[in-house]
């Protein structure tokens, strides 16, 4: 007899920061239409604008008290972004903190 495994419990983030790194067309459109699709989801949003520095975003989502960032990332933004971003929540206490992330290229 096998065992079900016990469903995965969906964590619905209350307060979210919403970041856009990079260069795409239209990301603060991307950024705006996520901002307002979050708010409908009852989601406490927070918008940071523009930041491609991850010891700045992470201290917004730590003032915030954030449970997730949602990360716009247009091009020439990437891996090294989400590592240093994981890296500085960690430094500042915050390793519960999601990071869903957003390709607009």
């Amino acid at each position: 007899m096998t065992a079900l495994a016990a469903p995965m419990a969906i964590r619905r983030p209350k307060r979210s920061v919403v970041v856009r790194a990079g260069d795409a067309r239209d990301d603060d459109l991307f950024a705006r239409q996520l901002l307002a699709l979050l708010a409908e989801l009852g989601v406490e949003t927070t918008y940071a604008g523009r930041n491609e520095s991850a010891g700045s975003i992470a201290s917004v989502a730590v003032e915030a008290h954030a449970d997730t960032i949602e990360l716009c990332l247009g091009r020439g933004m990437g891996v090294k972004l989400l590592r240093d971003l994981l890296r500085e929540l960690v430094e500042l206490g915050r390793r519960d903190v999601s990071i869903v992330v957003h390709r607009m290229d």
